[in-house]
């Protein structure tokens, strides 16, 4: 069995201190196997759990009230605006998922298609990684087995794993906010960055002249990850435990930035 949560928009710190307290319950077996969709009530720029913050033009970001947060997960920053973010814990002895990165991402990438496909969404894996303009801005480029369309960047995806756990954030952009994107960055020019995103990302609302809703994705993730993990899918609620958890985690993430 799988969980599928579909939440609220929640500030930054509370969507990653969320994500990470249903892991460590998934990793610890007090949690099944959980697919968490939810946005964002401000905009927010999320960076990798290693990513140095040298590079982050911080005095744009509080000029534009642009909440700054790290994610659990490894990866570049992300600016989420105006998406919906999918997030999918599992245990590591997962036994449809592979011990390896790469071979999680392409699994999790497959039930995402199938998924999007019911929506008229029509997607691919990307096959290699490309080259990046930037180290630090996400959509620069896709990586190997992350969701695109005709090849362009569609749905950003960042991985964690240890001993216990696999936690996969996504992105998934109804209409891509390319100027305060590249403008959280000092980058020399952030025209050419402009352009070069405008060329190589896509969002929902370019596919179908339209949003979506959660609602909609509640319905199309019940069925494209019921296909590929073969496992039935169950709406449910976070624990009372893992509630509790987020409390004591947003504490950790508010001392992050």
């Amino acid at each position: 069995m799988i969980r599928l949560i579909v939440d609220d928009y929640h500030n930054g710190i509370w969507n990653m201190a969320c994500d990470l307290a249903i892991a460590n319950n998934v990793g610890n077996k007090k949690s099944p196997t959980t697919i968490r969709l939810y946005g964002w009530s401000s905009p927010t720029l999320s960076l990798g759990k290693h990513q140095k913050t040298n590079n982050i033009n911080f005095e744009y970001l509080k000029e534009k009230n642009i909440e700054v947060v790290k994610r659990p997960t490894g990866g570049r920053a992300v600016l989420h605006d105006d998406e919906i973010t999918y997030s999918f814990s599992a245990s590591s002895k997962n036994i449809k998922l592979p011990s390896t990165v790469l071979g999680s991402y392409k699994i999790i990438s497959k039930a995402l298609i199938e998924s999007l496909n019911l929506l008229n969404i029509s997607c691919d894996v990307e096959s290699k990684k490309k080259n990046t303009l930037s180290k630090d801005i996400c959509y620069d480029a896709s990586s190997m087995y992350e969701v695109t369309i005709k090849g362009k960047k569609f749905i950003g995806s960042a991985q964690y794993r240890n001993e216990k756990f696999i936690l996969q954030h996504g992105s998934i952009p109804q209409k891509f906010n390319y100027i305060d994107y590249v403008n959280s960055f000092n980058l020399k020019n952030k025209e050419k960055m402009i352009e070069h995103l405008k060329n190589n990302v896509i969002d929902i609302y370019t596919v179908l002249n339209k949003k979506i809703s959660l609602k909609e994705l509640e319905e199309t993730f019940k069925v494209g990850f019921e296909k590929i993990f073969e496992e039935e899918i169950v709406l449910d609620t976070l624990s009372n435990e893992e509630v509790n958890m987020i409390d004591d985690y947003c504490q950790k993430y508010e001392k992050i930035i």
